[in-house]
């Protein structure tokens, strides 16, 4: 097998790896758009605040990465819940605008506190899968890419059996497609959005920690491309629809490890916005959402 073969098709193996970590960035912003019909632009903040915070008990205590993990989870949790209470619990419906400035506000505000916090700094991260890729035949894979993989797939599989096979999951479907039927059957609609608030920042905490591992540091920046990244892949996938957001977020991250490989790694985010762009105005209802008339 030639070398441009060989390298192309390891390139496509990590895009792959890799587009699971953007289908989980893509499916936390679809899943609360799918349900509240609101824009949470200070999702990518809940995911950067998660990832700071876990590395406090590291810091002070020395704690093993577990710890990390699991402070990070529970760190982004609070923090959404927060952004539920601050910036949708009070709004009145019918004014589609007010959510996506009151997250913006937050987002803001989430982001200034970091940056006093830590003089703008990145904080080194632990390295807990290693620094030596791994051979898998010809191919070189590197581990914290390979336990992306692997997390997202226990990850997806979890978020599929609550949505289709449990209580929960159906109130979610309700709401999501019709609020106020779901509301006269006797479905509380506060007390599935704040769970749903609650499920998709801890899918924040996971994203914000393998965004930090595969890094190598928590950073200020870390916000703003996760933001980007998220709000690509659900277009790219269609508004709403979840198993979209993995297909987009598997071939965002094809598309950018191939792009990479042939132009640089200054064409990769360049390449994501002009997808964005592309998709806009050939398919406006992305690769799975609704076909626009």
């Amino acid at each position: 097998m030639s070398t441009v073969l060989l390298d192309g098709t390891e390139q496509l193996i990590n895009g792959l790896m890799y587009g699971c970590f953007y289908a989980l960035i893509g499916g936390g912003f679809t899943l609360l758009f799918g349900v509240l019909r609101r824009f949470n632009l200070a999702y990518g903040s809940t995911i950067m605040a998660g990832a700071y915070a876990g590395l406090i008990p590291v810091y002070l205590f020395n704690a093993p990465v577990l710890v990390l993990f699991v402070t990070t989870i529970v760190v982004s949790v609070l923090v959404g819940l927060l952004v539920e209470f601050c910036c949708f619990r009070f709004l009145r419906k019918g004014h589609e605008l007010a959510p996506l400035m009151t997250t913006i506000g937050m987002l803001i505000v989430i982001d200034e506190t970091i940056v006093y916090l830590t003089d703008a700094v990145g904080l080194k991260y632990p390295a807990p899968f290693g620094d030596e890729s791994l051979a898998l035949g010809p191919f070189l894979i590197r581990p914290d890419y390979l336990a992306i993989l692997v997390v997202s797939v226990v990850s997806f599989s979890a978020i599929f059996y609550l949505l289709y096979r449990t209580r929960f999951g159906r109130a979610m479907r309700a709401v999501a497609e019709r609020p106020d039927a779901a509301q006269i059957l006797g479905v509380s609609v506060r007390h599935v959005n704040v769970l749903t608030f609650v499920l998709t920042s801890a899918l924040a905490g996971i994203i914000g920690f393998f965004a930090a591992v595969s890094v190598g540091s928590a950073r200020p920046e870390m916000a703003a491309w996760l933001t980007g990244k998220g709000l690509v892949v659900m277009v790219l996938g269609g508004l709403g629809s979840f198993p979209g957001a993995i297909v987009g977020g598997l071939a965002l991250g094809v598309l950018e490890f191939e792009a990479v490989w042939f132009l640089g790694s200054s064409y990769r985010d360049i390449l994501a916005f002009a997808i964005l762009f592309l998709v806009l105005i050939v398919r406006p209802g992305g690769l799975l959402g609704t076909r626009t008339a």
